[in-house]
C-alpha cells in the first residue's frame, strides 16, 4: 500500500461519538423490546379507517392501543389524521381473550363454518345414491354398445351408421365418467373434511380445559396460533381467525404461510 494522501473528516469527533450513542440506545427503546407493560395484542391490530397497525401506548396511569395514523401525515403517510380513536388496552384483550374462549369451548361452532366454506348441501345418502345412478347408467351404455356391435357384426346396420351411433353412445359414456370422477373428488373432499373435523375437535378438547388459569405467556402463544389479524373500525371490532386443521398447523403461525408475507 502506498499513502497519496489524508481523507478529512466528513463529520465531526464529538457528532461521530453522539450518534454512535444513540445506536447503542435505541435497542432499549424499540417496540420489539418494549417489557415494561403487557400487550396481549401487540402487532396484531388493524384500523379499518385508514389501514394502519395500532401500537401501544401509555399516558401516565393509562394504557392504550393507538392508531399509527394519528401521527403526523409526513409520517403516516397520509393525506390527514386518522379520525379512530384510542382503545384501552385491558378492555380489548378482554374482549377477543373471551371471544377466544368462547370459540374453543364450542367447537361446533367451527366445524359447521369449515363445512360451510369446503362442501355442498349434499348428505352421505345423497351421495351414494348419486354414485348408484351414475354407474347403472354407466353399465346401461356399455350394453347398448355390446349391442350395438352385434348388431353391425350381423350386418343389420351400416357402418356409416355404426359409427355415427358408436359415436354418440361414447360420447355419453365419456360425459358420465366426468360426473363419475367430479362425484370422486367430492367424495373425498368429505373424507378430508371429517378428518379436518376430528383434528378441531381434538385441538379444542386439548386446549379449552387450560383457558381460565392461562397466564400471559400461554394467551400470547395461542392467540398468535389462532388469530391472523383483528380490525377495528370505530365501534365495531373483527377478528380473524385461523384454526389449525392439521397436527402440523399447531407448530407454524399462519402469517408465516403468506406468499406475500
Amino acid at each position: 500500500w502506498i499513502e497519496v494522501g489524508q481523507v478529512p473528516a466528513i463529520v465531526p469527533s464529538e457528532q461521530f461519538q453522539a450518534v454512535q450513542a444513540k445506536l447503542a440506545a435505541n435497542p432499549r427503546w424499540a417496540r420489539r423490546n418494549n417489557t415494561t407493560r403487557q400487550y396481549l395484542l401487540r402487532a396484531m391490530l388493524s384500523c379499518g379507517v385508514c389501514r394502519r397497525s395500532y401500537a401501544g401506548r401509555a399516558r401516565h396511569s393509562y394504557v392504550y392501543y393507538e392508531c399509527c395514523g394519528h401521527a403526523h401525515p409526513v409520517s403516516s403517510s397520509l393525506d390527514e389524521r386518522c379520525p379512530s380513536r384510542c382503545i384501552p388496552v385491558q378492555q380489548l384483550d378482554t374482549l377477543v381473550w373471551t371471544d377466544l374462549c368462547d370459540l374453543l369451548t364450542h367447537p361446533a361452532w367451527l366445524t359447521q363454518a369449515l363445512t360451510r366454506a369446503q362442501t355442498g348441501a349434499w348428505l352421505p345418502q345423497e351421495l351414494q345414491a348419486r354414485q348408484e345412478t351414475l354407474r347403472k347408467a354407466d353399465l346401461k351404455l356399455a350394453h347398448q354398445l355390446e349391442r350395438l356391435t352385434q348388431a353391425y357384426l350381423e350386418n343389420i346396420l351400416s357402418l356409416e351408421e355404426y359409427r355415427r351411433r358408436h359415436a354418440d353412445l361414447q360420447t355419453q359414456r365419456e360425459a358420465l365418467q366426468t360426473q363419475v370422477q367430479q362425484l370422486q373428488s367430492t367424495a373425498d373432499r368429505r373424507l378430508e373434511l371429517a378428518s379436518c373435523i376430528t383434528h378441531l375437535e381434538d385441538f379444542c378438547r386439548r386446549v379449552q380445559h387450560g383457558l381460565h388459569q392461562a397466564t400471559f405467556e400461554q394467551k400470547r402463544q395461542l392467540i398468535e396460533l389462532l388469530i391472523d389479524r383483528v380490525v377495528i373500525t370505530h365501534a365495531q371490532v373483527e377478528i380473524r381467525y385461523v384454526i389449525p386443521t392439521a397436527p402440523g398447523g399447531e407448530l407454524t403461525r399462519f402469517c408465516y404461510l403468506r406468499i406475500a408475507y
